[in-house]
């Protein structure tokens, strides 16, 4: 009976009580709760023990420690807790599985819950985490077949929501785009998820050419309540979407309504005040997109909004008939592009260099003793000159999980080495351990011995006591009942009247002094034997206890003996052979990623150089072409 049950039944039984005392006028009586109720600890059921130990793993999922949650149900899992049947513990490691990057380990994992009777919604579950380890491979039609499927049907609503995105995200990707919309339609909008599902339908719509309701599901994102910092981030990115969508339509007012929306300290700031600057251009008003520009080109010159502003601004000022500015600020602009091309010349020497990704995988200002499988270093704080450079590249997912592998890989080799500096305390320890059980083996031993010998005396002295003492209490025998001083007088009495030539009158005394002793003898003959038994009961006792010592001691040493048969000490030597073919193994992978890691990086960089340089001769020739127009006109004026 559960416990909310029993106090349920306990209460009404109280107040049942206390209404017929009422009703019947009677005296109050004491009234025992919960008397009945065990006050000692109870023993936990298997099941509750599972619970138990899957709170403490869910916690560690939730603090951001996923190898501690994944040791943990390893772990159990060896133990006998967690098996076929506790599904929770399965599906949450399935989960970590996939993001660890190990889908051959989940998808077993998944197949083997799927092919179990179990809840309609946790199957669902099931199928959404193996179509997500799908979509994570790249492996898009196997996705698809799942999350349209019936069996993900029954997923709760945030889950729902999910299932929805990524399916939506697989549609537009193969350019269905009035599938993808209907799945984003489903979201509720009133989430974060709704959010980023309104904004997606936004973009499959305006894909697919439905301008005017690409254009609405733009204004239904702006106009979201700004509850947090990536609600306020999406409607700048709305914003923006639309003032160039509204651009390149023609709609300059249009445009410029949405631009003006998007933050001036937002994340997508740069790009506003360009296309703002743009909108304000293409409809014939340099001198409104002028100051836009001029405030561009005062911000970080390694964003392209910043760099495309440099070439911008001058011909801003060639509109307005201002040559001289415009010829300054192109001469201004090579200077920039000039001193960005050798910061980015440093910056592909400083990713080809060895220590460029450690020092990037370093989490500056963060404790060491981190779980290894925590994201922990991220791209906003690394320093070096290529970061402002590689922004695009680290918003890549592919590149943003295989620098996560990276980061993961090398915590574990310092776990590792944290492990191989240990084994050598380990085995001195063990060394230690073992010449101190040596001694204390011979120790005990010796003890063994001494206690052993004792028992046999105490076994002798007890077996003497029992057979010094007469079964029955004969007065005919009254040496069996006398103590020592008695006995040692009926002897000497004995033998004085067993003299010849005694006088009738001493035998007469001789007799009284025997009766008188008999008497004494006879007196004392119960409590003595009562004293007697007590003390062989005693001694037996002693013997039998220091027996159990014995046996207890005996069987000590004995499990002693077989704990130095463990082969600690090969097992120890055999965990060092394994952490260094780890190491090695973790040092190929490592090597292996660092190199695609910096080809990705390279590629940008030479791409940005490339753009770069580009821009560089349109402002040499824009330089040439108004000091050709000036050297003309002055030409022309001269008589």
């Amino acid at each position: 009976m559960r416990a909310g049950t029993r106090i349920r039944q306990l209460t009404a039984c109280v107040l049942s009580a206390a209404l017929a005392a009422a009703a019947v006028g009677s005296s109050p009586t004491r009234l025992v709760l919960f008397d009945d109720l065990p006050t000692g600890p109870q023993p936990m059921s298997q099941e509750e023990q599972r619970y138990l130990v899957f709170g403490e793993a869910i916690f560690d999922y939730y603090s951001d420690r996923q190898f501690s949650t994944l040791s943990g149900l390893r772990v159990n899992q060896a133990r006998g807790l967690f098996n076929g049947d506790t599904g929770y513990a399965e599906l949450l490691m399935g989960e970590l599985y996939v993001s660890y990057g190990l889908p051959e380990e989940a998808e077993v994992i998944f197949d083997r819950l799927l092919a179990r009777d179990m809840l309609e919604q946790t199957r669902a579950e099931t199928w959404l985490h193996k179509a997500a380890l799908h979509y994570r491979q790249g492996e898009h039609a196997a996705a698809r077949r799942i999350l349209e499927g019936p069996p993900v049907q029954a997923l709760p609503e945030a889950l729902a929501a999910r299932r929805q995105l990524m399916l939506a995200n697989i549609l537009i990707d193969q350019e269905d785009f009035p599938a993808a919309t209907r799945q984003l339609e489903q979201v509720t909008l009133t989430s974060i998820s709704g959010a980023y599902a309104r904004y997606n339908v936004a973009v499959a719509r305006l894909r697919n050419g439905d301008l005017r309701n690409g254009l609405r599901a733009l204004d239904d994102v702006m106009q979201l309540p700004p509850d947090n910092e990536e609600i306020r981030a999406l409607r700048d990115r709305a914003a923006l979407t639309k003032g160039l969508t509204q651009l390149r339509d023609g709609n300059f007012s249009g445009a410029r309504d949405a631009l003006i929306q998007v933050r001036a300290d937002g994340p997508f700031s740069n790009e506003a005040l360009m296309v703002l600057g743009l909108v304000n251009f293409e409809r014939g008003a340099p001198r409104a997109a002028l100051p836009l520009w001029m405030e561009l080109i005062t911000r970080h010159p390694a964003h392209e909004s910043v760099q495309e502003a440099m070439l911008l601004a001058p011909r801003a000022f060639e509109e307005l008939g201002a040559e001289p500015q415009a010829l300054a600020g192109y001469q201004q602009a090579a200077v920039n592009y000039r001193a960005a091309l050798h910061q980015v010349e440093r910056a592909i020497r400083n990713v080809d260099q060895a220590d460029w990704l450690p020092q990037l995988a370093d989490n500056r200002g963060q404790q060491r003793e981190v779980d290894p499988m925590a994201r922990l270093a991220r791209f906003e704080a690394a320093q070096g000159e290529e970061m402002p450079y590689l922004y695009a590249l680290f918003a890549s997912h592919g590149f943003s999980e295989r620098h996560h592998q990276y980061q993961q890989i090398t915590r574990l080799r310092e776990l590792l080495e944290r492990r191989q500096r240990e084994l050598p305390a380990l085995q001195e320890t063990l060394t230690q351990r073992q010449q101190q059980h040596a001694r204390v083996i011979r120790t005990g031993q010796a003890r063994l011995q001494a206690m052993q010998q004792q028992q046999a005396r105490l076994a002798e002295e007890a077996e003497m006591v029992h057979m010094a003492m007469s079964a029955p209490l004969d007065i005919q025998q009254p040496g069996d009942m006398a103590d020592l001083p008695q006995s040692i007088m009926w002897q000497r009495l004995q033998a004085l009247g067993a003299q010849p030539g005694l006088a009738p009158q001493q035998r007469r005394r001789l007799d009284r002094l025997r009766g008188l002793l008999l008497w004494d003898i006879a007196h004392g003959a119960e409590p003595r034997r009562v004293e007697q038994e007590k003390t062989a009961r005693a001694l037996r006792d002693e013997t039998r206890i220091q027996a159990l010592r014995a046996a207890a001691i005996e069987q000590l040493l004995s499990d002693a003996k077989a704990a130095e048969n463990t082969q600690l000490a090969s097992r120890l030597q055999a965990r060092k052979a394994d952490i260094a073919t780890l190491m090695d193994e973790a040092d190929e992978a490592l090597a292996e990623l660092a190199q695609q890691l910096k080809n990705e990086a390279l590629r940008v960089l030479a791409a940005r150089r490339a753009r770069l340089g580009e821009q560089l001769g349109e402002a040499h020739l824009a330089i040439a072409r108004l000091q050709d127009a000036a050297y003309t006109t002055t030409r022309g004026d001269q008589p």
